[in-house]
C-alpha cells in the first residue's frame, strides 16, 4: 500500500499525476465522505494512493 498523510501531500501527489484538485475541493471532498480516505485520530488523514487511483479511474468513491 502506498500511503500519504494530509491533503497537502495529496495536492502534490495529484499535481504529478497531471490531475490538480485544489486543497478546498478536496476538504470538500473529505467532508462528504466522496472520497477514500482514512482518519485514525480527529486530526489526521491519511490517503491510500491505491485508492485514490482507483477513484480517479472511476471505481467509486469509500
Amino acid at each position: 500500500m502506498r500511503k500519504i498523510r494530509g491533503v497537502k501531500k495529496l495536492v502534490e501527489y495529484l499535481i504529478s499525476i497531471n490531475c490538480p484538485i485544489s486543497e478546498a475541493t478536496l476538504y470538500r471532498l473529505v467532508r462528504r465522505k466522496e472520497i477514500p480516505f482514512h482518519r485514525p485520530t480527529e486530526r489526521v488523514l491519511l490517503f491510500d494512493l491505491n485508492e485514490i487511483d482507483n477513484w480517479l479511474g472511476g471505481g467509486g468513491a469509500q
